[in-house]
């Protein structure tokens, strides 16, 4: 009969330590790096926008066809509550004389998340930085063709009096993501 108290006595009191429990903590910091990623896919060509002479006479030189063949890829993480943007010009040279260099986007396409912004159209380039990509959160797009933004070059004739043969110039379009 004594076992048998004390195997009762002993199994309720590892029933009582088992209720009464014990915790213990860790402390863990996180930390995010202020992030600001841009870049162009593929970057591996020039881009050519060349005239085409016409095959009649009495016929205009014409256009080319746009250029798709960049994308506009980045990757933003940003204190809460700000945004960034992406502004674009012109750094080196002009474009020759009766011509218009346009640029629009696309909608955002890719395998991306976040707050990727939104995109303005039709711009005509020149030296000044204009907008393009605004209120952009935290997000990425994607990495290389087909992710991001679709930058879509043309060139338009803007004064056919001021064409000029021989008149062809390199420009160097530069982007630039900003804090707002």
């Amino acid at each position: 009969m004594k076992y048998l108290a004390m195997f009762i006595l002993v199994g309720y009191c590892s029933v009582c330590t088992a209720q009464i429990g014990l915790t213990t903590s860790v402390n863990i910091n996180i930390s995010l790096p202020n992030v600001a990623l841009l870049d162009i896919e593929p970057n591996n060509s020039a881009i050519t926008l060349a005239l085409q002479a016409p095959t009649h006479a009495g016929a205009s030189v014409t256009a080319p066809v746009n250029n798709t063949s960049k994308w506009l890829n980045f990757t933003s993480a940003i204190t809460a509550g700000l945004t960034r943007k992406i502004m674009v010009q012109i750094t080196s040279g002009t474009v020759p004389g009766g011509l218009r260099l346009k640029l629009s986007l696309s909608n955002y396409s890719g395998g991306g998340s976040g707050t990727l912004g939104s995109s303005v159209t039709g711009l005509s380039l020149g030296n000044s930085a204009q907008n393009i990509i605004t209120g952009i959160g935290a997000a990425f797009t994607g990495n290389g063709m087909n992710n991001g933004y679709n930058l879509i070059y043309g060139l338009e004739i803007s004064d056919y009096s001021q064409l000029r043969y021989g008149n062809s110039n390199a420009l160097i379009i530069t982007y630039t993501l900003l804090d707002n």
